[in-house]
């Protein structure tokens, strides 16, 4: 089929709401190797975008299709109504890693997608607190779906279909080259922070109530370094004083790593940078280097205990 062919097969039956019509006329692509696309003429473009960020390896890693191929011939998915031992070990080895470098144990819980995944988070928040209304940062992403769009900032994901539940209270993320408050790192005292903690000095600001000792925010939903808001690295004290006010307040902190995490920033989880230990890591599709629509999440064991989260509280058909 020509390039014009299949162009006027896409105009007139296949929807424009994703991303690709975020180009005027996008490309087509035939194939791919490496770091590279290739066009139906065979010219070679360097994808910087590498599969939304998840193709870690490469197009055509070899050990990569190879262990993909294996799984297409044995069981090619991680059900949820049965176990295999893909399933189990690899739960297993993400779990560990988590109770190695925080000292603390867990378990997973697989999905589909990033926001699928973010989503599980939600709830399990949800489940473990009994609140809906969350913290989240200006400039943060955690996905388009309705849940995901009300923790993520940018209004435009939500403009068309609102949103479930509390929309995310948004604070500045410590941006220091453009600060929010337009002061400098070098002087500024961590201004942003304090005026974040100042949120609880009193029951008038509508966070605590402090006659119960209860904040009517279950969890503050973070990126390690900020992605799509610009690929910005926090300073290095921010996110331990943020820690301890939220663990003195009961609330959750659930680490997005879906575009930082598995060594994209050279280590594991982005969040061992900031010398701090989440309670629910979400994880995208870059475990698989995009090859299949795995995702998923390590929460603590008391939030995802069998007794706290039993069977049948939530399901993605992976």
């Amino acid at each position: 089929m020509t390039e014009d062919q299949l162009r006027k097969l896409e105009a007139e039956y296949c929807s424009w709401g994703d991303a690709v019509h975020s180009a005027e006329r996008p490309k087509i692509f035939e194939r791919c190797r490496g770091s590279f696309l290739y066009d139906t003429e065979g010219t070679a473009y360097l994808d910087l975008q590498m599969a939304s960020a998840t193709a870690s390896f490469g197009y055509q890693n070899r050990r990569l299709d190879r262990a993909l191929k294996t799984r297409l011939d044995h069981l090619p998915q991680l059900g949820s109504h049965y176990l295999h031992a893909d399933r189990v070990e690899v739960s297993a080895r993400i779990a560990r890693a988590c109770e190695r470098i925080f000292e603390r144990k867990g378990r997973v819980l697989f999905n589909v997608g990033g926001a699928g995944a973010m989503e599980e988070a939600i709830k399990l928040v949800r489940n473990y607190t009994a609140k809906n209304a969350g913290f989240a940062f200006m400039g943060g992403y955690h996905g388009r779906t309705l849940g995901t769009s009300a923790i993520t900032s940018s209004y435009r994901y939500r403009r068309r279909y609102g949103h479930f539940g509390d929309r995310a209270h948004f604070v500045p993320y410590p941006y220091c080259f453009r600060c929010f408050y337009e002061l400098k790192r070098e002087s500024c005292g961590l201004y942003c922070f304090n005026q974040f903690e100042k949120l609880f000095d009193t029951e008038y600001y509508s966070i605590w109530d402090s006659r119960a000792g209860e904040s009517e925010f279950g969890a503050f939903y973070m990126e390690p370094v900020q992605g799509t808001g610009g690929y910005i690295i926090p300073p290095e004290d921010y996110f331990v004083r943020l820690k301890k006010i939220l663990a003195e307040r009961n609330i959750l902190l659930v680490d997005d790593e879906v575009q930082m995490g598995l060594f994209r920033t050279g280590k594991f989880w982005a969040i061992q940078h900031l010398g701090i230990a989440p309670d629910i890591i979400v994880f995208g599709k870059a475990i698989t280097n995009g090859l299949n629509p795995l995702s998923g999440l390590w929460a603590a064991e008391e939030i995802i205990n069998p007794k706290t989260f039993p069977p049948g509280s939530t399901l993605a058909t992976k």
